[in-house]
């Protein structure tokens, strides 16, 4: 466990060697958060309520929304595919060490570290925006939503995972990562709550992935026991099992076969 402990620590450094990367993805996130804030201000100027939000609502929606992205969103395992090109992967596998706790270690780092900007961040904005925003009262929902979200955060883990390993086949991996952003950022939830959508478009995305990884956790922080929590749980732990699932196998045939030399 000490060695991980190390891992995790040795990242935190890494991370802080190239400061100007971390600062701009920073940058990005308060950029987006206040872009999407005035967007829908401005959609709520003469109106108190709009698809069934308050403002207060829509406004926390916005809020939370961006807080439990960032650490879904937040991966380090975009590495891995350039490990796999290079032929850097070798020289973790022949090591006494598990690969995939060593990932998990630099994954915790990173969520962390964004985690605690962007508290930072959002508290800023609030005294700065001063805007009306709802607190859910009933504490039991805060479990349930923080459930849910640790759940999004496996299945976010596991995609971007998975689209690292196409490396074992391919070169291009660049084009997959850039289209699973696109389809994230509009089928998550991150411009618009999804339930706004028609209704047969909105029943139809609740059976991909998209929606549990920080759409369902804000929902069920705002909506509490008068959504139907134990639906989209279950359906979010089917898609864990089904993706580790997909993981393992990809996993095991890409390795079967790759070759590099170490260092």
């Amino acid at each position: 466990m000490k060695k991980y402990l190390v891992i995790a620590y040795l990242s935190l450094l890494q991370m802080f060697t190239y400061r100007l990367s971390f600062i701009l993805w920073r940058f990005r996130n308060i950029f987006n958060l206040v872009f999407i804030y005035y967007l829908w201000t401005s959609i709520f100027t003469n109106k108190n309520s709009l698809f069934s939000y308050s403002q207060e609502k829509l406004m926390t929606y916005i809020l939370v929304m961006t807080l439990v992205s960032s650490l879904v969103l937040s991966t380090r395992t975009a590495e891995i595919g350039a490990d796999i090109i290079s032929g850097n992967l070798i020289n973790y596998l022949l090591k006494p060490i598990s690969f995939f706790k060593l990932v998990l270690s630099k994954e915790f780092t990173d969520k962390l570290l964004n985690f605690t900007f962007s508290v930072i961040e959002i508290f800023l904005l609030v005294i700065i925006l001063k805007p009306h925003f709802f607190i859910q009262a009933n504490s039991q929902v805060y479990f349930f939503a923080f459930l849910s979200f640790l759940i999004g955060s496996f299945i976010a883990f596991l995609i971007s995972l998975n689209i690292s390993l196409i490396a074992f086949w391919s070169s291009e991996i660049w084009a997959p990562r850039w289209i699973y952003s696109i389809l994230i950022w509009f089928l998550a939830g991150s411009f618009f709550p999804l339930d706004i959508l028609p209704d047969l478009l909105y029943k139809i995305l609740l059976l991909t992935p998209f929606p549990y990884l920080f759409f369902i956790p804000t929902k069920i922080y705002l909506d509490g026991f008068s959504l139907n929590i134990f639906p989209p749980i279950v359906i979010s732990l089917v898609w864990c099992y089904i993706l580790f699932i997909v993981t393992k196998k990809v996993w095991k045939n890409g390795i079967k076969n790759y070759n590099a030399y170490g260092r």
